[in-house]
């Protein structure tokens, strides 16, 4: 689940549906046992948040094809309700499965289950994951209430959390940057505007910066400069139509030594870039926002006048061994989406059908 924006109403049919929906699971796709995963990459596939019908997908370089529902194959087991995202840490994944409260752990070579890290441990509403080291790990999580928002500190040799760290409302991506952990305070089913700074050492907050409404997003370019891109802030009237007078638009932001040095605003109201990914060298910036991809260089100082994609995606990531854009595409929340690679230049090279709502890759 991105930031959950649904209109309300619309919040309240989805749930009414997802019994019916959660029937209408994906599991069947590819249902053989898959092979080895060792040249390749993950796809969350989301699903209808409480729709329990959220899947994993392989794409496998050398043979140029996607493997559907590999958690279901390798261990017949559902994968559960809504993930959130999934980290290749070691050799092993970490799918952060949000509304089922729980991280399922598999080793990366045969999709097989390691551990299943659920609530009893500590785990809530899970968003994000970052291994610090051979023995440690963070989580970030939205808690019960989807604002207060902590970083859970996880031994990697027990699966137990051994400490919270709070943090903002919805506290969501973590990068390591200079040895120091960022994380991005989305604000949750609140409102947030900063990015905290963590001592890995110590497992303490050791700085906040102020960088916008409800960032979400933060990646790193060749300079060393962090990027963060936000939500921005909507605010409803009554009648559930935004009020533009007390809403504010989504923005990507470029920080360096801790300080805000540019901030570029979307045009657009109630309408913020919804992912950021960077290429490999870190000299370009790729980011959905309004239905279309864009990308700009790291030292532009405006917003791109036009789209590099004219589609809508809601996954996006870079292929670390190839450059390839990856997005994938959620014509909704009930039937199978769609992957898509595309060159440097912007050339689509082939699409994939995937499970429902391709939210992220992880390599």
């Amino acid at each position: 689940m991105k930031k959950h924006d649904l209109h309300p109403l619309l919040f309240g049919l989805s749930i009414a549906l997802s019994i019916f929906l959660s029937a209408c699971s994906d599991d069947d796709m590819n249902p053989e046992v898959p092979v080895a995963a060792q040249d390749g990459y993950f796809i969350v596939n989301e699903g209808l948040y409480g729709g329990a019908n959220t899947s994993l997908s392989y794409y496998d370089r050398a043979k140029d094809s996607v493997i559907n529902n590999v958690f279901y194959a390798a261990n017949r087991l559902p994968l559960g309700d809504q993930t959130q995202s999934m980290s290749v840490f070691d050799s092993l994944g970490f799918i952060l499965v949000q509304n089922s409260a729980k991280i399922e752990v598999i080793r990366r070579k045969d999709f097989t289950s390691v551990a299943t890290i659920t609530a009893a441990e500590g785990i809530v509403s899970p968003r994000y994951f970052l291994g610090i080291n051979k023995d440690k790990a963070y989580v970030s999580d939205w808690g019960a209430d989807g604002k207060t928002g902590t970083v859970k500190v996880l031994d990697l040799n027990t699966y137990k959390i051994t400490k919270d760290i709070p943090v903002g409302e919805g506290a969501n991506k973590l990068m390591m940057v200079d040895d120091q952990v960022y994380v991005a305070n989305q604000g949750g089913y609140g409102h947030d505007s900063t990015v905290m700074v963590i001592n890995p050492q110590t497992d303490a907050v050791v700085d906040t910066i102020v960088v916008g409404d409800n960032p979400a997003s933060l990646i790193i370019d060749a300079n060393g400069n962090v990027w963060v891109a936000g939500d921005g802030k909507t605010t409803y009237n009554s009648d559930y139509s935004v009020d533009e007078s007390a809403s504010t638009p989504g923005f990507i932001a470029k920080v360096i030594d801790r300080k805000v040095e540019i901030k570029l605003n979307m045009q657009k109201i109630s309408s913020g870039p919804g992912n950021i990914a960077i290429s490999n060298d870190g000299s370009t910036l790729y980011f959905t926002y309004a239905d279309e991809l864009y990308k700009m260089n790291v030292s532009d100082q405006t917003m791109p006048a036009m789209p590099f994609i004219n589609k809508s995606f809601y996954g996006l990531g870079i292929d670390p061994a190839t450059g390839d854009i990856l997005a994938g595409e959620a014509p909704n929340y009930s039937d199978n989406g769609t992957f898509y690679r595309y060159d440097a230049t912007g050339n689509l090279i082939k699409s994939y059908p995937v499970g429902i709502a391709p939210n992220g890759f992880a390599f």
